[in-house]
């Protein structure tokens, strides 16, 4: 659990970061920003593909002991939806990195739109 509110907050502050540097690409838009902007996006796509691999695996673990410890129907029903559960919340910092992606590249074209 520990792992996963740390490896979503990297994702949220370098996901910001991103598009801070966008804000001020878009107000005075230059190349060094505009260079700057990229490994950001990078390195927000590659901590967002990592917190959901992470959440991933630990819905996997998770759902595994609780499959061999399953003794009806119902405890397998349970771990199944455990899993899920494991799984919708894994979603939430790829969905948060995008949007914030989004936004900031959208302010990127009007720094470049800018710039022309």
């Amino acid at each position: 659990m520990a792992a996963g509110i740390v490896i979503t907050l990297f994702v949220a502050i370098v996901g910001l970061g991103a598009l801070a540097q966008a804000i001020r690409f878009s107000l005075r838009p230059t190349e060094h920003d505009l260079a700057v902007l990229r490994p950001l996006s990078a390195t927000t796509t590659f901590a967002a593909l990592t917190a959901f691999l992470l959440g991933f695996a630990a819905a996997l673990v998770r759902t595994i002991e609780l499959l061999e410890q399953a003794a009806d129907a119902a405890a397998t029903a349970a771990a199944w939806r455990m899993f899920l559960a494991g799984l919708a919340e894994a979603s939430v910092p790829p969905i948060l990195a995008f949007a914030l992606l989004a936004v900031a590249w959208l302010l990127a074209a009007v720094g470049l739109r800018r710039q022309a």
